[in-house]
């Protein structure tokens, strides 16, 4: 009964597994009264309480577990990706892609009135709006990328916790009497804390009788009884944190949960976004410029550079010589009135070829298309392994979890059973009272 009470009381936290009572049967007596020639006839003791097993499943615990890594990897690539899409804004009315066509359109403008001071005043702002448009998610991204740095010596710090905390309840849990209420509660703990490490990072585990679990990572041990080896992190080229074991300095091999999604978008999907935001950067700075210093401004002297020299998409602007001076805009290219053909020249690049066959519009779509596609990858596959984990875990719940119907049934049953046992124990006090006051006493 108090087994059955322990049961209902957790059978609303996911990590406890139910436990059942073994009963065994009672030492066994003999009986001289009933001595034959063979000897006295064996006469057991009734029932005794025996071990309190936890009720689990190994495989299926192993396989929800290398699920939930799975899972907790393209779960974190999943919100990441839709914070980097969400830093372009596209497509919508506000994204890059919308400054971008003003800007052409601002040129276009230009060439249908060439002299005229407004319009030019306008494209100074237009093309002012699309520099600090791109600076701004250059900034974003290089944040993101900083912002998962700091994350990887968080994960790290949680890693060692953990593996320490799982190497404590090894301890207390050898030095226990196995197989009973108090050391149930404490392998619950630790494989709770078994799962949650297993969603920061890949890991193998083994059970290794009183020497309690082995955790390991990227083939080396990171718990083993008592001992928690632990991790660091060191900042290495770059300003990236690498991950090391502390013990001896080698690199860990990371092969799975949260902390193989950060690295990723970390080392791989963050710094791919930024090379191509400054490509195309690099090229527009450089295409528009070229154009420009072959043409004339109003003043008729020959045109400077539009933007400045050698920008990237980290601090892309204007030239300072250009700022205020809308008549320095180098629209004609021979300084006649009514010459427009560098304005058009410029608003041509929207079409024309800049690198290899592609534009600097599709450069930038390029770049949009890569982080979207991503970004579905991610969801995509988030969702097919989120659906694979709940799987397990309704599996594992289905093995160990607690049903309330089925502990009132055990309750309804060990309830009839004591009132058998008190009915048996009445009918044979009432046979021993039959047999002490009522023997002998006829004829009297």
């Amino acid at each position: 009964m108090d087994i059955l009470g322990y049961n209902i009381a957790h059978a609303n936290d996911p990590t406890y597994k139910r436990q059942r009572l073994v009963l065994v049967e009672g030492a066994v007596l003999a009986q001289a009264q009933e001595a034959t020639v063979l000897g006295s006839s064996p006469f057991g003791t009734g029932v005794n309480a025996g071990d309190v097993l936890r009720v689990r499943d190994a495989l299926v615990e192993r396989r929800l577990r290398t699920a939930a890594q799975a899972a907790s990897d393209w779960q974190y690539r999943a919100q990441t990706m839709k914070q980097i899409e969400a830093i372009f804004a596209e497509p919508s009315d506000s994204g890059l892609q919308s400054d971008l066509d003003k800007f052409w359109a601002s040129w276009q403008k230009l060439a249908s009135n060439p002299e005229s001071l407004p319009i030019r005043s306008a494209l100074l702002e237009d093309a002012s709006a699309l520099c600090q448009r791109i600076q701004y998610i250059y900034a974003q991204l290089k944040s993101t990328a900083d912002d998962l740095n700091s994350s990887v010596t968080d994960k790290v710090t949680l890693i060692n916790d953990i593996s320490q905390e799982i190497a404590r309840l090894n301890v207390q849990i050898s030095a226990l009497e196995p197989n009973q209420v108090g050391t149930n509660a404490l392998q619950d703990r630790r494989d709770a804390l078994v799962l949650e490490l297993s969603k920061l990072v890949a890991i193998n585990q083994h059970e290794e009788g009183d020497m309690g679990v082995t955790i390991s990572i990227g083939g080396r041990v990171l718990v083993q009884a008592g001992q928690a080896n632990l991790l660091k992190c060191v900042t290495v080229e770059g300003g990236k944190r690498q991950i090391q074991w502390a013990s001896d300095g080698q690199e860990v091999r990371i092969n799975g949960g949260e902390l193989n999604g950060l690295l990723w978008l970390r080392d791989e999907a963050v710094p791919s976004y930024l090379d191509q935001l400054d490509t195309f950067a690099s090229i527009l700075v450089q295409e528009v410029n070229a154009l420009h210093r072959t043409g004339k401004t109003l003043t008729g002297i020959d045109g400077q550079d539009f933007f400045k020299a050698g920008t990237t998409a980290a601090n892309i602007s204007l030239d300072p010589s250009i700022i205020d001076h809308p008549e320095l805009i180098a629209a004609s290219s021979t300084g006649s009135v009514g010459n427009n053909e560098i304005a058009l020249a410029i608003a041509g690049l929207e079409s024309h070829p800049v690198k290899g066959s592609m534009t600097l519009n599709q450069l930038y779509r390029t770049l949009v298309a890569d982080i979207g596609g991503a970004a579905a990858i991610a969801d995509r596959q988030a969702t097919a392994q989120q659906l694979s984990l709940d799987q397990f875990t309704t599996q594992q719940q289905s093995v160990s979890g607690v049903s309330l119907d089925e502990e009132m049934t055990n309750l309804i049953k060990f309830q009839q059973a004591y009132n058998a046992a008190a009915r048996v124990i009445t009918v044979m006090d009432e046979m021993i009272d039959v047999l002490v006051s009522k023997t002998g006493a006829v004829g009297r």
